[in-house]
């Protein structure tokens, strides 16, 4: 897990990537911040909360979300029962981002599998 993390934060466009569960504990990776735990927490709670909102419109359950800010963007990306979240500054290419995140998270779903 940790290899595939670094291999995203070795992108120029990425600053921060975790990986956490549903229930808001992390599984792994780093950030850039003391308050990890309250991150990872919050993060698993935000992408609840879309995807009870993306499935009460009939939309169905969300995969990917992107939240753009002032700073960048934050990507959250389901991983089977986990949840990839990335952070990235500025204007990057974000095609280039969703795409590393989700052949990272195949391989992430692939490697919880083989436990």
């Amino acid at each position: 897990m940790e290899t595939i993390l670094q291999r995203l934060t070795d992108l120029d466009e990425i600053y921060n990537a975790i990986l956490v569960g549903k229930d808001g504990l992390i599984v792994s990776g780093t950030l850039h911040s003391e308050d990890e735990e309250m991150i990872g927490a919050m993060s698993a709670a935000a992408f609840g909360s879309i995807t009870s909102f993306t499935t009460q419109i009939n939309n169905g359950a969300a995969h990917h979300v992107v939240i753009e800010t002032k700073e960048g963007a934050i990507h959250m990306q389901e991983a089977g029962d986990l949840i990839l979240i990335v952070t990235t500054r500025g204007t990057g290419n974000l095609g280039r981002v969703r795409l590393e995140m989700k052949k990272a998270c195949r391989q992430l779903t692939q490697l919880v599998a083989s436990y």
